[in-house]
């Protein structure tokens, strides 16, 4: 039987589990990959897909990397006033226009409009506690930006002008001790339609789902089963394909432990059950794969793994040594991107019978 954890639930829900599950496993999906050269030797964590030609890339120093032309050739520029830090939060709205949060302090948000011949800081936080681990927009205008929490409160920022002006969350759960979250892979929150917000924690006592359906206006909070209790343990991506969200992580101090590592649900983060098996250890980035439903991608430093099946059951892929992994918006093709400068082309097609 499956543990499944709830909101308000803690119940063995075997009825509702099987009810869900696809009848007959999908059609097979080949994952190939093209190694790309990054001209960097640093590890890589700020992923951002904007189109299959286009992607910008956060890396240690400051350093903005960015291809128009599908990987085949990668541009290098810098954020002088982002030296020394790590830029391991990204969004890029298209080829010219990309924002940039740095890790740690101090918590700066850059931009640029030319394609990163130049760089504006747009804001800068002044608790000089912050540590930024994701940033996501719904759209042009709106968008959410998440820390661990800065005295004893989680630190949410929201916009709605494009990121030029930022306002704090309200009404949030209030974290438990040690409760953090991580910017393994700027994935640990996930965006759906109609303004749903999914926000991964770990640390402290529990693995937790943040969740909001309107835009951050209002907040809830759900329990899930991977691994917690440890500060370097909890969920550290979630993927959503419609009501289907994948969340990956486990404790990267024992990246060869398979226990914790995933968990899944399938009505839109309420109830989180375990898989009936697990990716082979820890993963720090997970991706839906657009187009192939119930695909799910999850990579990290040992290896990467294949779910056919919204997250019930995973098989082994022939990738290793990477943190983040995104595809572009409708398409198999995507970018995975990780430890020594690694940048690999993704495609996760449909096999052909």
């Amino acid at each position: 039987m499956k543990r499944a954890i709830g909101a308000g639930l803690g119940l063995v829900l075997t009825a509702l589990t099987a009810a869900c599950q696809p009848a007959a496993p999908p059609p097979a999906v080949n994952v190939e990959s093209t190694a790309q050269h990054s001209g960097v030797a640093t590890s890589l964590r700020g992923l951002t897909v904007v189109d299959a030609m286009t992607a910008w890339v956060g890396a240690p120093d400051g350093v903005v990397l960015r291809t128009i032309d599908g990987g085949q050739s990668w541009t290098r520029s810098r954020i002088e006033a982002a030296a020394g830090l790590d830029l391991r939060s990204a969004h890029g709205f298209d080829a010219e226009h990309a924002l940039f949060f740095t890790a740690g302090s101090p918590a700066r948000l850059f931009e640029t409009r030319d394609g990163g011949a130049s760089f504006a800081l747009l804001y800068e936080d002044a608790s000089e506690a912050a540590f930024f681990d994701g940033l996501a927009f719904w759209d042009e205008g709106r968008g959410i930006a998440f820390s661990d929490p800065v005295d004893g409160v989680f630190h949410i920022l929201l916009t709605d002008d494009g990121g030029q002006n930022w306002s704090e969350a309200d009404g949030l759960p209030a974290p438990l001790e040690g409760e953090a979250g991580f910017a393994a892979s700027d994935s640990s929150l996930a965006l759906g339609p109609e303004g749903r917000v999914w926000i991964g924690t770990g640390g402290g006592a529990r693995a937790r789902v943040l969740m909001s359906d309107d835009y951050g206006a209002s907040w809830g909070v759900v329990d899930t089963p991977l691994a917690s209790g440890e500060a370097g343990a909890g969920i550290f991506s979630i993927a959503v394909a419609g009501n289907n969200l994948v969340a990956v992580g486990g404790d990267y101090t024992r990246a060869d432990t398979g226990e914790g590592v995933a968990a899944y649900s399938l009505d839109r983060g309420r109830v989180w059950f375990e898989p009936a098996n697990a990716p082979t250890g820890y993963r720090s980035g997970v991706a839906a794969i657009p187009g192939q439903p119930g695909h799910f991608l999850a990579v990290g430093p040992n290896g990467a793994d294949l779910s056919r099946d919204g997250g019930r059951t995973w098989e082994t892929v022939a990738l290793s040594g990477l943190n983040a992994i995104a595809f572009a918006p409708g398409s198999a093709d995507g970018w995975a991107v990780g430890a020594g400068g690694q940048i690999q082309r993704i495609r996760a097609d449909q096999a052909m019978e």
